[in-house]
């Protein structure tokens, strides 16, 4: 234990553990989905406004949604930290691909346990925000440099695309984006992910992708006289992946891994399968790739796969369109940011951050937006580790984040803090 963590032991309360609990399950039992972000936002912006000399701005993105900025302004001449995390679930609680058994309320288990829609995905990093602030005050630890709340809007994985239109859909960064449009930056940024206590130092680049074939309807009597576009479809589809392992060797990487998500297919109307085949058949794919790759480098090399295979049978020429593009990024061991954070973990707990598996960084993540803005950036979070040990942030319950890990982050935030602002 280093000197400045034994400063900040004391203000670690059993009240301010019981008050990071319920503020946890108190985020929890406000349903969040993207576009839905109203309430949460509010929620969130009232218990900042408890921290003594925090100001606080709703930055409205778009009527109804908007993100929430604290600053807690230090004396001047210091470092400036972002604490970042979204109030968007990924799924609604209603979403018929939910693990079995999910709580989409807050319960919290007598073995030390908070289960529930959210709390590891990632509102249990709000409550470790508000305790390390609350924590570095009590202490007495003189701020130099601001401090930075970002709560945003819009930051899961969706985007709008055909009839699928409407905030319920704007996400991918959405808040995040806009928020550092309008100079919410600082001089390094902490978002509260759900890592398993490891240090990410790094997201890869994602781009989600349409392709598409096209044919001619008949019904059923008449099929064959009509050009079947879903069964050319599927063939495309089996070429991507068998394609796979290739892509992957195309864009080999240290730490980072490469792969194609086969997300959806769509063709035909459901309520009329005599007509048979559809007029045309589309596939929807998610790329993954190390940030060494632009994306227009993706765009031509597979543009470039789907040419070669029409080339052999033109009967599977297709129409290519990317419909949300994010650039991933990485930052070395030897960024101070990463020092920082690492020391203050070996404090805690004794031993050296784990690193995260390659596919980890396939987990997209704000960094790479404020990254853009050239803010230094990592990801590090209490959740997304289960009881068995499992870095996930299921288990067949739902969501899960331990009280335990929430405090231990918790006093690694306000180590870094204190180092970084003071």
């Amino acid at each position: 234990m280093n000197e400045l963590l034994a400063t900040l032991l004391p203000s670690f309360t059993p009240e301010l553990r019981d008050e990071m609990v319920g503020m946890t399950c108190d985020l929890v039992d406000i349903p969040s989905a993207t576009g839905e972000e109203g309430p949460i936002a509010d929620y969130v912006a009232h218990r900042f406004r408890e921290i003594e000399g925090m100001d606080i701005e709703l930055q409205e993105v778009e009527p109804d949604r908007y993100n929430v900025i604290g600053r807690l302004r230090g004396s001047g001449r210091g470092r400036s930290l972002l604490l970042g995390a979204h109030f968007d679930t990924g799924m609604t609680g209603k979403d018929p691909g939910m693990p079995f058994g999910l709580l989409p309320k807050a319960t919290v288990e007598d073995s030390g346990w908070i289960y529930g829609l959210g709390v590891s995905n990632m509102k249990s990093a709000f409550a470790a925000y508000y305790g390390a602030i609350r924590a570095v005050q009590e202490a007495g630890i003189e701020l130099r440099g601001d401090i930075i709340l970002a709560g945003v809007i819009g930051e899961t994985e969706k985007s709008p695309t055909d009839e699928f239109a409407g905030p319920a859909y704007r996400a991918g960064g959405w808040g995040t984006l806009y928020a550092a449009q309008h100079g919410v930056v600082a001089d390094a940024a902490i978002l509260g992910e759900p890592t398993g206590l490891r240090v990410q130092t790094g997201n890869s680049s994602y781009i989600f992708a349409k392709v598409s074939t096209r044919g001619i309807s008949r019904h059923t009597w008449s099929k064959e006289h009509g050009d079947d576009a879903i069964e050319k479809g599927v063939r495309v589809l089996d070429a991507l992946r068998a394609w796979e392992p290739e892509f992957a060797a195309s864009h080999a990487h240290p730490t980072m891994g490469t792969r194609i998500g086969f997300g959806a297919i769509r063709g035909g109307n459901p309520f009329q399968p005599a007509v048979n085949p559809a007029r045309s058949c589309t596939l929807y794919l998610d790329f993954r790739f190390p940030p060494t790759a632009t994306i227009m480098d993706i765009h031509r090399q597979v543009r470039g796969f789907l040419d070669d295979l029409a080339e052999k049978d033109p009967a599977l020429a297709t129409e290519l369109s990317f419909f949300l593009c994010r650039n991933g990024y990485e930052i070395g061991d030897d960024e101070p940011l990463v020092q920082t954070v690492e020391r203050a973990h070996r404090s805690v707990f004794g031993t050296p951050s784990h690193k995260v598996e390659p596919y980890r960084y396939d987990v997209s993540a704000d960094t790479s937006i404020l990254h853009e803005y050239g803010v230094p950036a990592l990801t590090y979070g209490p959740g997304g580790i289960r009881k068995d040990g499992v870095y996930d942030v299921y288990d067949q319950y739902g969501e899960i984040v331990s009280i335990e890990n929430l405090v231990d982050c918790t006093k690694v935030y306000a180590q870094c803090i204190a180092e970084i602002c003071g």
